[in-house]
């Protein structure tokens, strides 16, 4: 409560236990502005709603790919 995604962000990246948990940053914001502010704090990804399953399926195998992880 009262923490925004940011702050999140920078906080998991902090941490020795949470600092290499992949981060996709979900928002209705859409402004470049909000996406470079949330890849700035730490996210690995920034998707803008309303988006298809298809495109959280791409952003999220691309991420986990990005940290080695073997996608089908």
């Amino acid at each position: 409560p009262r923490v925004g995604g940011g702050e999140v962000a920078r906080r998991l990246r902090q941490s020795p236990r949470t600092a290499t948990v992949p981060i996709v940053a979900v928002s209705a914001l859409s402004r470049p502005q909000e996406r470079e502010a949330a890849l700035h704090a730490g996210c690995d990804a920034y998707l803008t709603k309303p988006f298809t399953p298809d495109a959280l399926a791409r952003i999220v195998a691309v991420t986990l790919q990005n940290y080695g992880v073997a996608v089908r």
